[in-house]
């Protein structure tokens, strides 16, 4: 697990404790979102100044306040709660809207905001309250109440291969076991790391343009402990990761090693349409509609200019066929990716391509495709 270095981090824990050896660069706060003007020393300050926020709301008082209270088991938790001071009304103790917005912010700009999963709690406080607001973002409310959440026990877990930088915490659930999981997730919540009945227990969520994650609760402080350590291994540039367009790779078979593994750099980069003819070809299918699907599909086409590949006749009809749009639509379409050192078609050489020829320029090539893809 990497850790980011050089820049100090502010790191926010709502209803949980990290009490692990001291992180370089690392400061921790355990707070709340309550209001400051309710409770200035259990507040936190405004969301968008924490690089790391985990948000915990397994009762009322652990996200207004960062922690448990007497009354956190209560049934009449907020009753209790507002007896004891009667700022304590959650109205008042409360600005969801304003910390939302927060939110929204820090996600925006690149904070790594994690939420933990917690059964609903509903209290009948001048109208029914749902604990679910303690997430601070619409958007995780209605994902749980639209799912189905699970209380169980098991050490069980089946890692998904984007689970990343979380690999070491669900490594950990697989010695203390796991509690709570959810059924009946949406398509919005991509999995992570899963039961073997196939239930939730970890899944990014995309929220505008950036990356979250909503996960199961740690059951042990060795677990809480690893859970910020494997957010603090997060990039800021991860969790606002472009999106891009799709691509058509147009090529030879005398290529198709190149092509292969172009296409596993560009997925690996979070472009998720890359068609390729093996892959999308069947036995049975026409060639030629096949290939009009999936130029289609795409924005672009990527020409793989070589010496083989300029003699092709179905890479000149791909080619017929994404310049002809290209001319229509008057925006760039075509894409020259020079593999190997070849004679130019005549309606390419004022193109700018990217030059694969090479080792060295590899990277550098690849890059500039990418930013041509780029959609955000």
């Amino acid at each position: 697990m990497r850790l980011e270095s050089s820049v100090t981090k502010n790191v926010l824990l709502v209803g949980l404790k990290y009490t692990g050896p001291a992180i370089p660069r690392t400061k921790i706060d355990v707070l709340g979102l309550c209001r400051p003007k309710i409770c200035d020393e259990k507040a936190a300050f405004a969301l968008y100044e924490y690089d790391v926020i985990i948000i915990n709301p397994e009762s009322y008082s652990h996200f207004l306040f960062g922690e448990q209270t007497k009354s956190s088991g209560s049934d009449k938790e907020l009753w209790e709660l507002k007896s004891k001071n009667n700022d304590y009304d959650l109205d008042s103790a409360y600005d969801q809207d304003d910390r939302e917005a927060e939110l929204s912010a820090a996600l925006a700009q690149g904070s790594r905001v994690i939420w933990l999963l917690t059964p609903e709690k509903r209290i009948h406080f001048f109208g029914w309250r749902s604990l679910y607001v303690g997430y601070a973002s619409p958007v995780v409310k209605r994902i749980l109440t639209s799912s189905t959440v699970h209380q169980k026990k098991s050490r069980k877990v089946v890692l998904q291969p984007e689970v990343g930088e979380f690999k070491p915490y669900f490594e950990q659930l697989q010695r203390d076991g796991w509690r709570m999981c959810i059924s009946d997730v949406p398509e919005e919540l991509k999995p992570i790391a899963v039961t073997p009945e196939g239930y939730l227990l970890g899944g990014q969520i995309r929220i505008g343009g950036s990356l979250a994650w909503l996960l199961t609760s740690p059951t042990s402080q060795d677990a809480a402990n690893s859970l910020v350590r494997c957010a603090l291994g997060i990039s800021a540039s991860n969790v606002t990761k472009k999106t891009y367009h799709g691509i058509f790779l147009s090529h030879t078979n005398a290529d198709k090693a190149f092509v292969r593994d172009l296409k596993k750099q560009l997925q690996a980069h979070g472009v998720k349409d890359v068609w390729l003819d093996e892959a999308e070809i069947l036995v049975g299918d026409s060639l030629t509609k096949k290939i009009a699907e999936g130029l289609e599909k795409t924005k672009y086409i990527g020409v793989v200019l070589s010496k083989q590949s300029i003699k092709s006749r179905w890479v000149e009809k791909e080619l017929e066929i994404a310049m002809n749009r290209e001319i229509s639509t008057g925006e760039v379409v075509v894409l020259p990716l020079l593999y190997e050192r070849c004679t130019l078609p005549t309606f390419l050489k004022g193109k700018l391509y990217a030059d694969f020829t090479s080792l060295e320029k590899y990277e550098e090539s690849l890059e500039k495709l990418l930013r041509r893809l780029k959609t955000t």
